[in-house]
């Protein structure tokens, strides 16, 4: 039984203890993984897009619960190899222990003499023993638990090399699309930032533009008022003189420049109104400009702090230098 000696214990419950590891291994960065799906389902209007990250997330949950099916199928029959193993040491040690038995019994009939006082006569003894077996049976008996021994022995070795295949394969596996879905993560932040600063730097001109039309309007508003008491002064002017009594009543220069007047203001205060209409409609479009990039800014705030704070600083727990 030497050979099975040296396979049991240490090596079926050290690749057993291995596999084990490695399957509890995979729960941190499965949850980590859901927990990342989770939040980025939290982006709203044009973030909430099946971006790479998003690709590489569900992909690397595919790849994690194919590494746990293959882990625990592996362990599974790990578990059987050693349930084998043990059933084939337990019957080497007993057909051994058996022999043994057999072996100090022979020893004792052979140190047997006639003047020994424990010796005596027994009835039946000489009967054939129904249930024992010829020779050809016992010889083969032995054969055949050697045999399986060694049979488990090989299966035992050939497992272990399948077991450090199984590590060794589903740990890079883990690993490539670990690092794909970091480098995708950390694609999508520098995106996001770089689209934040691009729409910050768009808000400040706005603001600007709209400050400056602001200005703009209370000129114009101004301008208009201004033009209102000479307007008035010529719009008396003529209703004054137009009390002028019988022959008095004439139109001199005086009315005419007085209506030219009227007519010079009244058409500068029109071109005013026009241009603060124009100008007030602007204002409104800058506005509602600066309330989208305030909305873009906020939507794009928010997709950071679930991109880098949540799931890169999340993703940073992961570790698979105990797989």
């Amino acid at each position: 039984s030497s050979g099975i000696n040296a396979e049991w214990p240490l090596r079926p419950g050290k690749y057993k203890g291995s596999l084990e590891n490695s399957l509890e291994s995979t729960e941190h960065p499965q949850s980590v993984t859901t927990s990342c799906l989770t939040y980025r389902q939290g982006r709203e209007a044009i973030d909430m897009v099946q971006d790479d990250v998003e690709i590489n997330l569900l992909k690397e949950v595919e790849v994690i619960e194919g590494v746990r099916s293959v882990l625990v199928r592996t362990l599974e029959q790990t578990v059987e190899q050693i349930r084998r193993l043990r059933s084939a040491k337990y019957f080497l040690q007993k057909d051994v222990a058996d022999k043994n038995a057999a072996i100090s019994i022979d020893n004792s009939c052979h140190t047997l003499n006639n003047k020994d006082t424990d010796i005596n006569l027994y009835e039946g003894v000489t009967q054939d023993l129904v249930s024992a077996v010829m020779p050809a049976d016992w010889s083969n008996y032995s054969d055949a638990n050697i045999k399986k021994a060694e049979c488990e022995k090989q299966a035992s070795v050939t497992l272990r090399s399948v077991i450090a295949g199984v590590i060794e394969q589903t740990r890079n596996d883990l690993l490539t699309q670990c690092r794909n879905v970091d480098l995708a993560l950390k694609k999508r932040v520098e995106e996001c930032s770089n689209a934040k600063e691009r729409l910050t730097g768009h808000l400040d001109k706005v603001e600007k533009e709209i400050e400056s039309m602001e200005g703009n309007i209370s000129q114009l508003k101004a301008a208009i008022d201004e033009k209102l008491a000479p307007l008035k002064v010529a719009h008396t002017r003529l209703a004054q003189r137009s009390q002028r009594p019988n022959i008095e009543l004439t139109r001199d220069p005086a009315q005419y420049q007085l209506v030219n007047e009227v007519k010079l203001i009244e058409s500068a205060i029109a071109a005013l109104e026009s241009q603060l209409e124009a100008s007030e409609a602007s204002l409104k479009g800058l506005i509602r400009n600066q309330i989208d990039l305030k909305e873009d800014i906020r939507i794009k705030t928010k997709s950071l702090h679930i991109d880098k704070v949540l799931c890169q600083d999340l993703r940073a727990t992961i570790d698979y230098s105990h797989y």
